[in-house]
């Protein structure tokens, strides 16, 4: 009886058994479909409700962030969306320059949504305290947005 024979749990442990101990490596793509056949969350067919689509959907992505942690930590493989077809296994030689980019654009994001909230304050309804914290934290905000384009433009000077 081999390792394969046994179903491991949690499910995310076989794809990582079958898929990633040398039938993909660096740079392969992993397609959706053999990635749930490996979690064993194959995606429903035929006339689905929406809500048991849903709780597919919502375990395939809750297995797919523990492998794809499992992978980075354990096996120091990076994986990539690449929407409408599957994951890639990021190059080491390209990981770096991926990890800023999706990374800063995150960061980036998160800013701009922190803005929004600080900005659109009922001022009116705040004390002076509160007002002056308000203040703080949006001062604080710029600093951190202007840290943020400082390395986005110190990554082109190179």
């Amino acid at each position: 009886m081999s390792d394969s024979d046994f179903t491991l749990l949690p499910p995310w442990r076989n794809a990582a058994r079958d898929l990633f101990n040398g039938k993909y490596t660096y740079g392969d793509v992993v397609p959706h479909e053999e990635l749930q056949e490996a979690l064993g969350l194959p995606k429903p067919v035929g006339k689905v409700e929406v809500e048991e689509y849903e709780r597919w959907r919502l375990s395939v992505l809750s297995q797919m962030d523990a492998l794809s942690a499992f992978l980075l930590e354990e096996r120091s493989m990076c994986l990539r969306a690449v929407p409408g077809v599957g994951y890639q296994i990021v190059e080491p030689e390209n990981q770096t320059a991926y990890a800023m980019k999706d990374g800063m654009r995150r960061v980036r994001g998160e800013l701009r949504k922190m803005g929004r909230r600080l900005s659109h304050v009922n001022r009116s309804a705040l004390t002076a305290e509160q007002a002056r914290e308000n203040a703080d934290a949006m001062a604080r905000l710029a600093f951190l947005s202007q840290q943020t384009n400082k390395v986005r433009r110190l990554r082109f000077t190179d």
